[in-house]
């Protein structure tokens, strides 16, 4: 599977959280969002959604 771009609007300040832990992390703001946006969509499966 290939990957897409996905562009998502988002507040400045939201922003600037994800970057923090992105950096706190080593990662980029997009390596960062895709974790957290798998750790989500793994959560949702596993409660059934």
């Amino acid at each position: 599977m290939g990957k897409v771009t996905v562009t998502i609007y988002m507040e400045e300040k939201d922003k600037e959280a994800l970057q923090k832990l992105a950096d706190a992390e080593e990662r980029s703001l997009s390596q960062m969002a895709v974790l957290i946006l798998k750790r989500a969509i793994k959560q949702a499966q596993n409660e059934g959604q």
